[in-house]
């Protein structure tokens, strides 16, 4: 697995090399004393308030989900369907030994330069290579440094796409194709729904692999506190992929929200009782 790094300012670069050369038991810099109060912090945050949150949400996720395929025969729907072949293409093309890392590391580094550039960063450097890669910029947060993991980069270029497609084309229209002495029926949005399952699980399967890695950007933050706001995040955005999916017009961010408390009750109510 290659090594992504994110690189803060140089003067963050320099006091770091400076902090690394100290003697053992030479007082830290204030700067960096700092950070490390920061990291802490950020790791009772993570443990406080998003272990739950992210428990919760991927609870709710899963009862919507259930009751879903039950009632609506969600599995049947169009997007479903061709969101699961573009996620076995993804498994077969990942069984058969394919690793497409230089498209992985440039997605990542790339995530890395807009959500800096989104904060009004100035890039001072990058690269990337199938063998890893790196960003510079004078701007540092945890939305910059965790961006690759939060943020399916490819999937967001496949809605971006289709998007503008969309714009000039009805990609809902059923068109028949003839192969051979046989007639197919499709619809282009169909591609939409495969291309978005590829892309989904080629960012859910590195994102997977590389938090199980020794990373900077992981570091930065805290692994604690990093691997649950990825956790949190990512199943945040297969909620909004639900939604889309959904067969049912009254099924909303609303509804979510309601069975999210009703959880959220429960598993006070349990906890209390338990405890209490």
């Amino acid at each position: 697995m290659s090594q992504n790094t994110f690189r803060a300012s140089t003067k963050e670069l320099a006091l770091q090399r400076a902090s690394r050369s100290k003697a053992p038991g030479v007082r830290r810099n204030v700067r960096e004393q700092e950070l490390q109060r920061v990291k802490l912090m950020k790791g009772y945050l993570a443990g406080l308030l998003l272990l739950p949150l992210g428990l919760i949400t991927a609870w709710t996720l899963g009862e919507m989900l259930w009751r879903a395929v039950i009632r609506l025969e969600f599995w049947k729907t169009e997007e479903v369907v061709f969101f699961t072949v573009g996620g076995i293409a993804w498994a077969a093309a990942y069984a058969s030994g394919w690793r497409p890392m230089h498209s992985y590391v440039f997605g990542h580094e790339l995530s890395h330069l807009l959500v800096a550039r989104a904060f009004g960063g100035k890039i001072i450097d990058w690269d990337h290579s199938p063998t890893g890669g790196y960003v510079e910029t004078n701007k540092s947060n945890t939305w910059i440094t965790l961006a690759p993991y939060l943020l399916p980069f490819y999937s967001l270029i496949v809605l971006l796409f289709f998007g503008v497609l969309g714009m000039f084309w009805n990609l809902n229209r059923e068109s028949q194709v003839m192969l051979g002495s046989l007639t197919v029926n499709f619809k282009p949005v169909w591609f939409f729904y495969a291309a978005l399952g590829l892309t989904w699980w080629f960012h859910a399967t590195y994102t997977f692999k590389t938090v199980f890695i020794e990373q900077s950007d992981l570091e930065r933050n805290g692994e604690f506190f990093s691997m649950l706001l990825i956790f949190l995040i990512n199943v945040i955005l297969l909620v909004a992929l639900f939604l889309a999916a959904s067969p049912s017009p009254g099924l909303g961010w609303a509804e979510v929200g309601r069975c999210w408390l009703s959880t959220a009750e429960a598993v006070v109510s349990f906890f209390f009782g338990r405890f209490g």
